[in-house]
């Protein structure tokens, strides 16, 4: 079977079903694997990746990797951007992969059968914009277990890895210093 094929198949089974999204973070996947020099499928312990959407095209992306968000190698950094950063943090190399098909205006229409024949036979570089980047961590943002930890002065949660703010001295969440994404409803 067709290596492309079998990856799409198998972000299919993680994702659902098989769309646009799907069909692009496949080849996105695959491809920046291959520039990194790491294999499909494989846990890496040394690379993050960073996902610019969260769209459909995150999970075909964490189905391939097999980075996680739990394991803190995948990282969600909502651009809105069909792209994702791969960085080994063995070698400190980066690159950034961007959806080139994405950014252009004009467009073919195409079937969703037609799209992903299309990405099967394309070569990746034709597809993708490269660039290589530099990619910078705190010990808070490093993947393993908590680097430090504080109880918010507000709300009394424990916060893991510097996520906090400091107020008048004492350490409070960001949702208590920001406000959040949910109200709490008495």
């Amino acid at each position: 079977m067709d290596e492309y094929l079998e990856q799409l198949e198998i972000a299919r089974e993680f994702h659902g079903e098989v769309c646009g999204g799907i069909a692009i973070g496949t080849k996105l996947a695959m491809y920046g694997l291959k520039l990194m020099n790491m294999e499909l499928n494989t846990r890496h312990k040394n690379l993050i990746v960073f996902l610019e959407i969260d769209r459909c095209m995150a999970d075909a992306i964490q189905s391939v990797t097999r980075a996680t968000m739990g394991k803190r190698t995948l990282r969600q950094t909502y651009y809105g951007k069909f792209a994702a950063t791969f960085y080994n943090m063995d070698t400190d190399e980066a690159i950034r992969v961007s959806d080139a098909d994405a950014n252009k205006k004009d467009k073919k229409q195409e079937t969703k059968e037609e799209m992903i024949e299309r990405f099967k036979i394309t070569p990746p570089e034709e597809l993708f914009k490269v660039e290589k980047v530099k990619v910078k961590l705190n010990e808070g943002q490093v993947p393993g277990k908590p680097h430090t930890s504080t109880f918010c002065s507000v709300c009394g949660e424990k916060v893991t890895d510097g996520m906090h703010k400091v107020r008048s001295g004492k350490p409070i969440c960001i949702s208590c210093a920001e406000g959040s994404y949910y109200e709490l409803i008495e």
